[in-house]
């Protein structure tokens, strides 16, 4: 399931209250809180769904939790926990207790029971230790005194500095020494001791090295039973969202936040990686603390209160290897269980631990000699009582694993889904090693696998922005929770932190911290928010809040520091638009300059694109072609149209429009453009007349650096421009080059605008004495030495797009930086046929596989001619689509196919 709405400028309000970075449990829990107490909060996701590791996600017509696999407590409904959980999500969030066996540890073979209920919990534990009864009843007491302790230590961090040690000797010493060390105090039984620590996998440090608190928290949080939620994880993010736009905020995806914004001493907002600026009074990071003190503060400031060097005292958690598998046979089939399966290859956790982390590096061919410490195996599918009316006949495990992130650093610098054959080798190995645990521990399974994939520490670090992928944020070690200035204040006025780093790792922890950091920026407003947890018995706290002043109805910055946001997109309108000159640009191609007929200018942003209605032979044609014109002379808006050989469109265009002509159109669309704020440096490489949106974009920052005043309103809100550009054109020959001799001006008069060209067929009659051939990795080093500091747009024919972004992901660049528009020409394609049905209005439209979707749905009436390479998803999600087998499930589709799906032949699908 999707959560989230994707980010766009101009859909995003002009002041919110407050700004969540991340949308984790804890970020997601704040943005709720403070929703219900009025508050308007925008939630920053830069993933492409909502909830952290608490979202999911579907292949080959499968699903699977990538972070939750139980959740105790919530079965009563009075438990603090639950009745949180039902705040956030309106009550809506139903769930399904587990059977009473809700963790199995497995140690050399020998296997021991985890039931439900203190009593039970001992009473099965001594078929395995007769004699261990006061060891026992002395850990059950231990583990219910450090829970305990939980709020006097963290309260302690809220007193000041010079009464902190005070508070402490009232919260016990659970936090500062080991799990070891606190458990030989009552246990003699070393058999006994591991077993009991048999959950170290739910927090990722072994017994000599975790804090006994955070031990301690995750074995009472089990004790009385587990849960799991109905319909999935995702249904936590999906129940929370509607509370926070109700108030009036968000919960926006693909939305990355290059930078907490500080004025003085304060935290004013973000700036987003496409360069938008959002105030807000308090902005919250769930971004762990690595990312916020180390990469998302302005560097400046982060020396100057040395947050980067207490980060040094702070070590990240373990990192993990997921293997995901889809089986054939439903859960009840197969005999799936509900308990989950903690498989360890000797008693002694930290040694066998520390042999395995000892390993200095493997590979695909060194797999097999490896014995990991713990594997965690879980069947999800047997867990959620509505699977079966969503995924009938099928069912899933997760198997959970350690690794060391250094065995895959060297792939770190490549692009996800294209780290080569080596590493696709190792994982391939990686998850056949783990299969085979699977088969030995469910061997029923064998022979039902459909599919499986398997995550790395690199996937975690790509998906959650933790830089060696780690799962649990930082080590839960005596000193990491010595560390009194991990909470959700920082030195930082405005600025809180909140999610799993500044309490306990778990889904539960995280949403607790949501509460902490929620009452934090608060503060006497939480009273607004009560009465909920409290129910019936707190009948007078919400007459108290009905008294209190309404919060989070008021810009939440001053009138002299408004938003910088992008104005709102142009509006995409039908026009007949009449051609007023014709200019003969090469032999081949013409620019055709147009008005509307009407008389209104034609608002764009530049590298926009409009798409035309035409009657060639007979027939209804639609085609897109991008403005190379800039917005800023509106005088007019141009179109510049190549002939291809056999294309009836261009060559109708070339042979027959003339000056007075009127056609019907449609626009502007798309987003691929640096307007309004472009980035301090950029680079633009095209190819034939990919050239188009590029010069339309050169044309507007030139004219924006000329002038004083913006042009018009998408002239960057009445800031200048200040950009560097470095622009390359590639073409066949000095006689296909297009609007050369402009770009070239452009470049003698802006030392900051480099141009460079490049001939693929360059002959004699040229005298080219310049660049030769296609882009290469050499010739990008040569042009922009700094190519990894700027913003890329590309555009031309399909052979270039591939070939040039095949050299910025082989350089490991940042994709998100990596902005692409392609085009193709129409092409006949001899295919079998089929049906096409769209959803939304139930039409089905015979289709001769020689047709794209796009023309199709306009035959059908049910949508406006869009361009397909730029229709976004949200105007797939019309069509469904019943055609030739083998056919991929369209919510497996990507955007981006989404995108080359619309206007491809359907042959071609």
């Amino acid at each position: 399931m999707i959560v989230g709405q994707t980010y766009v400028s101009s859909q995003i309000d002009t002041h919110y209250d407050a700004i969540v970075i991340g949308s984790g449990l804890g970020g997601l829990t704040t943005a709720a809180l403070m929703a219900k107490a009025g508050k308007k909060v925008l939630v920053l996701e830069r993933h492409y769904t909502a909830g952290g590791f608490t979202h999911s996600f579907k292949r080959r017509g499968y699903e699977w939790d990538v972070g939750v696999h139980y959740i105790g407590e919530v079965h009563n409904p009075n438990s603090p926990l639950r009745r949180v959980f039902d705040v956030i999500t309106d009550g809506n969030l139903q769930w399904a207790k587990m059977d009473a066996v809700y963790d199995k540890i497995i140690i050399q073979g020998t296997q021991y029971n985890f039931v439900a209920g203190a009593a039970r919990f001992k009473e099965e534990l001594l078929q395995s230790f007769p004699h261990g009864a006061k060891q026992i009843d002395a850990y059950l007491q231990h583990i219910r005194a450090a829970t305990n302790s939980l709020p006097v230590h963290l309260g302690k961090r809220y007193l000041p500095t010079r009464l902190q040690p005070l508070a402490g000797r009232f919260g016990g010493d659970y936090f500062s020494r080991t799990t070891l060390s606190v458990m030989a105090d009552f246990i003699q039984d070393p058999k006994l001791a591991s077993v009991l620590c048999g959950q170290w996998g739910d927090y990722g440090l072994p017994p000599a090295q975790s804090s006994f608190a955070m031990h301690a928290v995750v074995a009472q949080h089990y004790l009385g039973g587990a849960s799991f939620p109905v319909g999935g994880a995702s249904q936590i993010a999906h129940h929370i969202e509607p509370v926070i736009q109700r108030a009036g905020g968000a919960v926006v995806v693909g939305a990355e936040v290059e930078q907490i914004m500080v004025e003085g001493d304060r935290a004013k907002g973000v700036r987003m990686a496409n360069g938008d600026e959002i105030w807000s009074q308090h902005v919250i990071s769930a971004a762990g603390l690595h990312a916020t003190y180390g990469k998302l503060l302005p560097d400046a400031v982060g020396t100057r209160l040395k947050l980067r060097e207490r980060l040094s005292s702070l070590k990240p958690s373990v990192s993990h290897l997921g293997l995901y598998i889809g089986l054939h046979g439903s859960a009840k089939d197969l005999g799936l269980e509900q308990a989950n399966k903690w498989v360890y290859q000797q008693y002694d956790h930290d040694a066998s631990l520390r042999k395995f982390m000892a390993i200095p590096h493997a590979n695909a061919n060194t797999v097999g000699n490896i014995d990991f410490p713990l594997n965690y195996i879980s069947f999800p599918s047997s867990k959620d009582p509505a699977w079966d009316s969503h995924y009938p006949g099928k069912s899933t495990i997760d198997v959970i694993s350690l690794a060391p992130y250094e065995w895959f650093k060297r792939w770190a610098d490549k692009p996800w889904k294209n780290r080569g054959a080596d590493y696709d080798d190792f994982k391939a190995a990686l998850s056949e090693k783990l299969l085979a645990d699977v088969y030995q521990h469910a061997p029923q399974v064998r022979g039902k696998v459909d599919y499986f994939e398997l995550s790395t520490p690199l996937s975690t670090a790509h998906f959650s922005n933790y830089a060696q992928g780690q799962v649990y944020g930082l080590e839960h070690t005596p000193e990491r929770f010595a560390q009194s200035w991990v909470k959700p204040h920082t030195p930082i006025k405005g600025l809180y932190l909140t999610g799993q780093d500044i309490l306990f790792c778990g889904v539960a922890s995280a949403m607790m911290s949501g509460v902490m950091t929620a009452t934090s920026v608060l503060g006497a407003a939480s009273v607004k928010v009560l009465p909920e947890f409290l129910g019936d018995k707190a009948k007078w706290i919400g007459n108290l809040a009905d008294k209190l002043p309404v919060v989070g109805r008021k810009p939440a910055a001053d009138a002299g520091s408004a938003p910088k946001l992008a104005p709102p997109d142009p509006v995409q309108h039908r026009l007949v638009a009449r051609c007023t000159e014709v200019l003969d640009l090469t032999a081949d191609v013409k620019a055709f300059r147009f008005v509307d007929d009407a008389g209104h200018p034609m608002d764009y942003k530049p590298g926009q694109f409009v798409t035309l209605e035409l009657e060639v032979e007979g027939k209804r044609v639609f085609r897109s072609y991008t403005m190379s014109s800039t917005p800023t002379n509106p005088a007019y808006f141009e179109l510049t149209v190549k002939r291809v050989e056999g294309g009836a469109v261009s060559n109708w265009l070339c042979d027959h429009l003339q000056v007075g002509a009127t056609l019907r159109m449609t626009g502007p669309h798309g987003k691929f453009t640096c307007a309004p704020k472009p980035r301090k440096k950029l680079l633009f490489l095209s190819a034939g007349s990919g050239v188009t949106p590029m010069l339309s974009m050169a044309r507007w920052i030139r004219d924006q650096q000329q002038s004083e005043q913006p042009q018009n309103h998408h002239s960057n809100a009445g800031e200048h421009v200040d950009t560097d550009v470095v622009y390359f054109h590639c073409a066949r020959t000095a006689n296909d080059l297009i609007f050369g001799d402009e770009v070239q001006a452009m470049a003698a008069a802006n030392p900051r605008f480099v141009q460079h060209v490049s001939l693929t067929r360059s002959t004699k009659q040229d005298r080219w004495k310049g660049l030769t051939g296609y882009l290469t990795a050499a010739m990008l080093k040569k042009m922009a030495p700094d190519f990894a500091e700027r913003e890329v747009y590309v555009c031309g024919p399909s052979g270039f797009m591939d070939g040039s972004k095949a050299i910025f992901q082989h350089a490991g660049f940042a994709m998100a930086h990596f902005h692409e528009e392609s085009f193709g020409t129409a092409s006949t394609v001899q295919a079998s046929g089929g049906t096409v049905c769209f959803e939304a209005s139930g039409i089905e439209v015979a289709c001769s596989g020689q047709q794209s979707i796009l023309d199709l749905a306009e035959q059908a009436g049910c949508a406006s001619p869009v361009p397909a390479a730029r229709v976004t998803a949200v105007n797939a999600r019309c069509a469904k689509y019943r055609a030739m087998p083998p056919w991929p499930t369209p919510m497996d589709w990507t955007p981006t196919r989404w995108k080359t799906a619309m206007c491809s032949p359907a042959s071609a699908l």
